[in-house]
């Protein structure tokens, strides 16, 4: 606003206040028009981002079910936790197989003699490391021959990633311990030395004490000999893995690979809350309440009803190939109820199951399974160049046109206030000089009657 404070000092009126709302006398119709529609349009795009977001909550349900994840978990149980534990991948087939822990995999473990002191100066030279494919070495001279020195050489080796150092102190003095960092007989420590001076030669291979020999997991698996070199045994059943805790010779345990039902029906029932919180969403946004006479704010958008109209056509349409025991979400126990949204019968559910363990992967896996076409669908709605996303997009751009027909309100407000003022200055300086002259003859007539 431009306008004048000093605009009323010849009449004395409050021209400042008659402009001020003149001006919004000028302003309110546009500017409302202006506020309705960007209140519209804003809500409008808030009503999108929430259906988009539960659109693409029921995608990523969808698009699991579509690869399958989930339907085909296993679980495995041993029947002696402390000996072994195990895990199987999805879809391994079904089984009970017996395990024996004969012996665990063990990383080798070196003593050496005893010196006086972790301090005390052992010998200069080189100390030669090998443990499998692996090898390296650590010089030994005057800045590092104490037995604490050769320790921290050995740990700071750059290239050493078999061997760990310590010392353990006894009532014979200090001893280092050299320990494999993995286990196995492939990985046994074998150390020589070369130009050894004082009693560094004393650490070579064949003056060191075993404490623990590097050795293998031993393990039979129904009646099969396995052996390891860690504690892991990957293999030796298809796609299970054994985790062996403790040896127990002679003392087999069962594991047994069965269908995880309950996370199986997580899938399911997950996929059903998404479409229900879908549905809800939809009563929020896209509903009309006659007793108040509100509508949601994407009440009547005919790409809304168009979009939750195909979403309920897939749900309901057969997947193509899938047995007729399991081939529509209504054959495996899930119905619609009067509201709109899903219930499941795991009764059913449960039956179909055990019919047919693969129901659920026939219905919903793979690009002709309904977890493909709902996906399939569902990108082309909410993905970067979907339908949604280009809506969202146009009322963005008529977001952008209310805010330059604002700045063209103020710019066109800014000249009429201009105008305004001048008119008023006009009328305020005519106003002036015509009380002037009307001073000027009440004086006159004044000065006459007193002659």
């Amino acid at each position: 606003m431009t306008t004048i404070s000093a605009l009323g000092t010849g009449s004395g009126l409050d021209l400042n206040s008659l402009v001020e709302q003149l001006l919004k006398a000028e302003r309110a119709p546009t500017e409302n028009r202006l506020n309705q529609r960007q209140e519209r349009f804003e809500s409008q795009i808030s009503g999108l981002g929430l259906f988009s977001g539960a659109l693409s909550g029921l995608s990523d349900a969808a698009r699991d079910l579509q690869n399958g994840r989930g339907l085909g978990t296993r679980q495995a149980v041993s029947s002696n936790e402390e000996v072994f534990t195990a895990s199987a991948r999805e879809n391994t087939a079904p089984g009970v197989f017996s395990v024996e822990v004969r012996a665990l995999a063990e990383a080798d473990k070196l003593a050496s003699q005893a010196f006086d002191s972790a301090s005390a100066e052992v010998g200069s030279g080189t100390l030669n490391f090998t443990v499998g494919e692996r090898d390296f070495s650590v010089v030994i001279d005057e800045t590092n021959n104490s037995l604490a020195g050769i320790r921290d050489a050995i740990n700071r080796a750059g290239d050493n990633r078999s061997v760990s150092a310590s010392i353990i102190n006894d009532a014979d003095g200090a001893r280092l311990i050299l320990t494999g960092r993995d286990t196995g007989a492939e990985n046994a420590i074998a150390v020589s030395v070369s130009n050894a001076t004082g009693a560094l030669g004393q650490l070579a291979t064949e003056n060191l004490n075993v404490i623990t020999a590097a050795s293998d997991a031993e393990a039979v698996v129904d009646g099969f000999n396995i052996t390891s070199a860690s504690n892991r045994i990957e293999g030796a059943i298809d796609d299970i893995t054994l985790d062996l805790k403790a040896a127990a010779p002679d003392e087999p345990a069962n594991l047994r690979i069965s269908e995880d039902r309950s996370a199986v029906l997580e899938r399911v029932r997950d996929f059903v809350e998404r479409y229900n919180g879908l549905v809800d969403v939809l009563k929020g946004l896209a509903s009309y309440d006659p007793e108040t006479d509100e509508a949601g704010p994407l009440q009547g958008n005919i790409t809304v009803r168009s979009v939750a109209g195909q979403v309920r056509s897939i749900l309901s349409s057969p997947t193509e190939g899938a047995t007729p025991v399991a081939n529509t979400l209504a054959a495996i126990g899930i119905t619609s109820t009067e509201g709109g949204t899903l219930r499941i019968d795991e009764g059913r559910l449960n039956e179909v199951i055990d019919q047919r363990p693969q129901a659920l992967e026939e219905l919903f896996a793979g690009d002709k399974g309904l977890g493909g076409r709902l996906t399939s669908y569902l990108n082309n709605v909410i993905g970067s160049n979907g339908i949604l996303t280009n809506q969202t997009d146009n009322l963005q751009t008529r977001l952008d046109e209310i805010a330059r027909q604002r700045e063209a309100l103020d710019a066109r407000l800014e000249r009429v206030e201009a105008r305004f003022v001048r008119q008023f200055s006009a009328l305020d300086s005519l106003i002036a000089e015509l009380n002037q002259t009307s001073d000027f003859i009440s004086q006159q007539f004044a000065a006459l009657q007193n002659s």
